[in-house]
């Protein structure tokens, strides 16, 4: 996150407007400049502002990118085009891809600057709301990564794109040596854990060498026992985090 993509990620924070151009023909004469159609002012959402997608770059290599989440402006009227949407996936595929590295954190203070720009969609949540529970899962993967280094286990995820839908399904985390789906939650809470389940039991039907994969759930605390019987009785494995390091880590045969 430096040079360009900094000053985008950051452009509330640092005080500069955020206008949106889409490249559409090219300028005649030769040159091999292209023309540039305005769309509108934006903002980068600040609860989510940027994914790592796995794709195709110029070279026509794959690689990680950096895909910054935009939205208008409060009070704007944004120029779409109908081309300008992306388009929904011609077939399934799954793609191995690194564990998502994290973003840096904004701070409290500019958090708090750039609550002003939000939109509807995203305002109601954002103090200590969506944007903390993301932190928390994120500082709760990087430190089971960790531990799972330690232990000797090679890890990765996948980037699922599916026939007719837009984007893609990124799980949280794959144990290469131990075949297991780990699917983190920032709360330990009965709503997020049943969330858990639910893409994990999403994301298994698309995974390649599906005989034998195990799936777990990675939680910050230790749930209730009713929580723990219902993670049972959906065959999902619990991991959660203690003093010490991760209870239930190695999953039991």
């Amino acid at each position: 996150m430096k040079s360009r993509n900094k000053s985008l990620r950051y452009h509330v924070e640092d005080g500069r407007e955020l206008h949106l151009f889409v490249a559409q023909g090219k300028v005649p004469g030769g040159s091999g400049a292209m023309r540039q159609r305005y769309i509108g002012q934006m903002m980068v959402d600040p609860i989510n502002p940027v994914e790592i997608h796995r794709g195709p770059g110029q070279d026509h290599k794959m690689r990680n990118a950096l895909v910054f989440r935009l939205r208008p402006v409060p009070g704007s009227r944004p120029a779409w085009k109908e081309e300008d949407w992306l388009k929904p996936a011609a077939g399934n595929d799954v793609e191995d891809v690194d564990t998502v590295p994290m973003i840096p954190a904004q701070t409290s203070v500019k958090d708090k600057d750039s609550e002003q720009y939000t939109t509807s969609e995203t305002v109601a949540d954002v103090p200590g709301g969506p944007r903390t529970v993301l932190r928390r899962e994120g500082l709760l993967v990087e430190a089971f990564k960790k531990d799972l280094e330690a232990a000797g286990h090679m890890h990765k995820s996948f980037q699922i794109t599916i026939a007719g839908e837009v984007g893609a399904l990124t799980p949280d985390l794959y144990d290469i040596t131990d075949h297991v789906l780990y699917e983190a939650k920032g709360l330990t809470t009965r709503t997020n854990i049943r969330m858990a389940i639910g893409q994990l039991a999403d994301y298994r039907r698309h995974l390649p060498n599906p005989e034998g994969l195990r799936a777990a759930v990675l939680l910050p605390s230790e749930p209730s026992k009713d929580v723990k019987d219902l993670l049972a009785s959906q065959n999902v494995h619990l991991v959660y985090q203690t003093r010490d390091g991760f209870a239930g880590f190695p999953l039991a045969t």
